[in-house]
This record gives structure tokens, sequence and C-alpha cells, in this order.
């Protein structure tokens, strides 16, 4: 399908195609690291998760759920102690880093941490629903410190932890204020994450709808069939994305999960392409025995 349809953007100054790679990894190689016993592969499991964390912290939201399902459905001898073992291994992979943070800003986070200047972005006064949109009407380069030098010094004179904390609390007290427009943003990232505005590339628009449709296809077909990684590709379909509804839309957010809905579309099409010959066959036999019997007019 992707190499029909153009569903990547190029991000070279992002980390997001390493961690879809990543992801795709850690999910063929904990396949057969769950099914062993032993510590080893439980603390693989776990630096693993740790270090694709570290590359993007959202990544947690599908390595974590995979390795639940696959101790679900694998069960592998002593699965508590497996399961205690890799969040060993994951706490001990991530505490450099964050011990780190907390030298340099004196507070404790997981990895990175600025949540409060995307929500103060995509939250205010004169927020629309994407980056895009949000460029276009100037709300990006008056918010945002990257582009506003008035943001940027007021950055550099907190401290950024501090000043990610009070833009946090501006865009929290401004959503207590107008839940009607919140509620509206909310909904059109919603829409957006699945179903993208065209934003100059109608044809990559038109590609993401289709790989959302056939994705909900293939889960209702694997679901219908009771194939129990469809609970897999439900639940992170439904926790991806939880974090992307509240802030400002943009393409890159969808490229490290964009491979799981490519997978389940996949299943769909497949299925469709094996038994199309079959269909076509039932209904041809039914227009000529119609035609044999009179019941349809040539």
């Amino acid at each position: 399908m992707t190499i029909v349809l153009p569903v990547f953007f190029l991000f070279p100054q992002y980390e997001i195609m390493c961690v879809a790679v990543g992801l795709m990894i850690f999910c063929l190689a904990t396949s057969r690291l769950a099914l062993r016993s032993g510590i080893a592969p439980a603390f693989a499991c776990g630096i693993g998760i740790g270090l694709l964390a570290l590359l993007n912290p959202a990544s947690i939201a599908v390595s974590v759920l995979w390795l639940a399902y696959l101790l679900w459905r694998r069960r592998p001898a002593r699965t508590a102690r497996f399961a205690c073992c890799a969040a060993l291994a994951l706490a001990a992979t991530l505490a450099p880093w964050t011990w780190r943070n907390y030298r340099q800003f004196h507070r404790v986070f997981f990895v990175r941490d600025n949540l409060g200047l995307e929500l103060y972005v995509g939250n205010n006064d004169l927020a629309e629903a994407s980056f895009a949109l949000n460029e276009a009407n100037g709300c990006h380069s008056r918010m945002h410190p990257g582009s506003s030098e008035a943001e940027s010094r007021e950055c550099e004179a907190l401290g950024e932890a501090e000043y990610y904390r009070r833009r946090g609390t501006m865009a929290l007290d401004w959503i207590r204020l107008h839940p009607g427009r919140f509620s509206i943003l909310t909904a059109e990232r919603l829409r957006m994450f699945w179903f993208p505005d065209s934003d100059g590339s109608p044809w990559y628009a038109f590609s993401i709808a289709f790989v959302t449709i056939s994705a909900l296809t293939g889960m209702l077909l694997l679901g219908l069939r009771r194939d129990p990684v469809v609970v897999f590709f439900a639940c992170a379909s439904f926790t991806y994305p939880l974090l992307y509804y509240f802030v400002q839309s943009d393409p890159r957010y969808r490229t490290p999960f964009l491979w799981i809905p490519l997978l389940a579309g996949g299943y769909f099409l497949t299925d469709l392409t094996r038994n199309a010959p079959r269909v076509l066959g039932k209904v041809r036999d039914g227009v000529l025995s119609g035609l044999q019997h009179g019941r349809i007019k040539a």
C-alpha cells in the first residue's frame, strides 16, 4: 500500500521515521523473546521499550501494549516475573536521562515535557486545529518561542521547565473558560488525525483517508473472525492518538504509528483480492442463471 500511496512525509529533522522502524523491529523481536524463559529476554524487552521512549515518549503507548498483548496471548512461564523484570529494565534504561533532567531542570518528568507549551499553542483565542492553519493565521508565530521573540525572551528568563509549566496553566485556564471552542478544536483534531485536510497535498489526504477506512474494515473483519490480534490493533489505535487530539494536528505525529493501520488495511485488501474472483464468479453465475430462466431481461 505504501508503494502506491504517498502516506509518509519525509521529516529528516525529526526522529519519527526511526521510531516507526524501531517499533516494527521491537514488535518482531519481542514476539520471540516473550516465548523464552529466564530474566534476560524480559530485560531485553524492557530495554527496547526504554530506548524507543528516549527517542519518542509517545512510542510507549504502542510498545507496552504490544508486550502486554504478547504476555496475554503467549502466557510464558512466570508471566508476572517477566513483566516485573521488563518494568525494572525499562526504569533502569530511563534512569540516567531522568537524573540528567533533574540535574538540569530540578524537576522529575518523563523523558521530555513540553506538553504545557503545546497545549498553549493549540488552545487559545487565535488557535485553529492544525499546525498549517496556525502558521497561516499567525498563531504559531505569536505563541511559540521558536518563532516569537517575546516568548523566547520569557522562556529564557523563566527557564524551560517553569516556562512550560506556566504556559500549561494558561492553556488549562483557557480550556476551562472556553469549553465549547475547546470541544470543537478537539473534534477537528480527532478528525484530522484520521481524515486530514489537503493542506496543499490532496493526494496525501486521500491516501490517509483510504488507509483509515481500510484499517477499520480490516479490524472489523479480524473481529468477526475472532483473531486476537484485533485487540492490539484496536487498543493501539485508541491509545496512541489520544494526546494528539488536544494539541495542534500535524502529519508527523501520525508517522510512528501509521504502520499499524497499514497492517490492518493490508489484511483487508489481501482478503479482498483473494476472495474477489469467487464473489465475482457467483455474481456472474447468478446473472447467467437469471437470464436462462427469464428472471432477468437481457
